[in-house]
């Protein structure tokens, strides 16, 4: 199976006053994974609803391989979707639930396929199991396996694992990335989990108000956000005061090089707490006012001033940053978006 390239050319999608979708324009190569991430009413979702068929832009065009699809209906589309809830069929086993879709289009083989694609999802000792005798993440892999039997040119994943435990997410996400980059199918992921997104993407979509603010590698969208606004959304940030000279700008200071140029004067710029660096220093008038272990690293919070700054830090650090404790902090020279 190999993937399709996807474009979606100046979609508009409004629902009475409120635009939904304001001049989409997303392209998606052949066999690239993007996951769409933004907030509530951003319109990911309904950008995925269009391209599936399944809703319908006032204006714009999509196309699959070339193709304009933008009239089609969904069954005619070739695409292969995975919703938050699982929609399994209760009387059907896993192996009939995916051969559901293949016997439905008439397709020969369609048990072989079945076993093949439960083989793949890590199931192939489940097939005779009915959906109430399945976890959550094995249903929501029997529901990969159905979607991924018919050969879709297109893969559509729509919050596909929200409804699961955190544990269970980490290990469905990576095998989603492990099944797509194997089968090769272009897809399109909706989250609204930044970590999700920027785990399984080759490229991340950050939405705002039916807008692309960025499209970019997940490491270019949190190391070198495009706007305040992917710097805000995307990991956590410290807003600071500061002034800018030139291309840099002066927090705390230490004088940083900025993502985008911008004009001199007063500002706030966006540190993230990895950046900061905290060392016990007696004389130092920082002092540590909260700290939070989890795990690997830890969160702490301190006070200079009337300002507050988060720093993360190595657990191991943590027994010396005890609240109260006078602080010195350093801010590592990266790059940092303006507000």
């Amino acid at each position: 199976m190999s993937g399709v390239a996807v474009h979606l050319d100046g979609l508009r999608r409004t629902f009475g006053a409120t635009h939904a979708l304001d001049d989409l324009d997303l392209s998606i190569e052949p066999g690239e994974l993007i996951a769409l991430l933004g907030p509530s009413g951003c319109g990911k979702t309904t950008a995925l609803r269009i391209l599936a068929g399944l809703d319908e832009a006032n204006a714009g065009r999509v196309l699959v391989g070339g193709k304009d699809v933008t009239r089609l209906p969904a069954n005619r589309r070739n695409m292969g979707m995975v919703f938050q809830a699982y929609s399994l069929f209760p009387h059907l086993d896993a192996q009939r639930n995916v051969e559901f879709g293949l016997r439905l289009r008439g397709r020969k083989g369609a048990a072989e396929r079945a076993r093949e694609m439960l083989d793949l999802v890590g199931l192939a000792g489940f097939a005779n199991r009915f959906p109430q005798q399945l976890s959550g993440g094995q249903q929501q892999r029997v529901a990969l396996a159905r979607a991924l039997a018919i050969e879709p040119e297109v893969l559509l994943l729509d919050e596909p694992l929200s409804a699961l435990d955190a544990k269970v997410r980490v290990q469905l996400r990576d095998e989603i990335r492990r099944i797509q980059t194997e089968v090769g199918t272009t897809t399109l992921f909706v989250t609204h989990d930044q970590e999700e997104a920027l785990a399984v993407a080759d490229r991340v979509g950050v939405m705002r108000s039916g807008k692309l603010e960025q499209l970019a590698a997940p490491s270019e969208i949190y190391l070198r956000p495009a706007t305040a606004f992917v710097a805000d959304f995307v990991g956590l940030s410290n807003r600071l005061p500061g002034t800018v000279d030139g291309d840099v700008v002066e927090v705390l200071g230490h004088r940083l090089p900025l993502v985008t140029p911008h004009d001199g004067g007063s500002t706030t710029a966006l540190v993230r707490p990895e950046s900061v660096q905290v060392t016990p220093d007696e004389n130092a008038e920082a002092r540590v006012l909260t700290s939070s272990f989890l795990g690997p690293t830890s969160r702490v919070t301190v006070t200079v001033g009337d300002q507050l700054v988060v720093a993360q830090v190595p657990s191991g650090d943590l027994p010396g940053l005890t609240p109260g404790t006078p602080v010195r902090i350093t801010l590592r020279p990266v790059a940092v978006a303006l507000e």
